[in-house]
């Protein structure tokens, strides 16, 4: 005697809702985290922080400088320091070339005079000191 098709599925179908009521019964649900929620941190100090891209190089680096005066750096993918920001004697931002030779600089000095310098691949060099009322070529 062979049961028929409709009795097999009847049989599959209720075995199947038995057995996952008993599994919910004895090993019932619960939500699972990875790791507890920590609460972000207002302040975080350090000496130097280094932005790092995806193999591990740092690309912005904010550190001391060897005078102990905060400055900001932004690093191509050769490691060459493209833009600089910080405070020395002539506070400003410098800009390099793909070769980390300087072009533009843009700073003001102890006395509170602005001055942006700008040199070509040729060095030929044009500054403009606004305070101190000089252009030079």
């Amino acid at each position: 005697m062979v049961p028929s098709r409709h009795v097999l599925l009847m049989v599959c179908l209720v075995s199947s809702l038995t057995g996952g009521l008993i599994g919910s019964l004895v090993a019932p649900v619960r939500p699972v985290t990875a790791q507890d929620a920590s609460p972000v941190a207002k302040v975080l100090s350090a000496e130097e922080f280094r932005l790092v891209d995806p193999s591990g190089q740092a690309r912005a680096v904010l550190t001391f400088s060897s005078d102990g005066q905060p400055f900001l750096h932004f690093k191509d993918k050769n490691d060459v320091a493209r833009i600089s920001i910080g405070i020395s004697s002539e506070t400003g931002t410098s800009i390099r070339d793909v070769d980390g030779k300087t072009r533009v600089v843009l700073s003001v000095d102890d006395e509170g005079f602005p001055s942006l310098v700008v040199r070509d691949r040729n060095h030929q060099t044009n500054s403009f000191h606004p305070g101190q009322g000089k252009s030079q070529r």
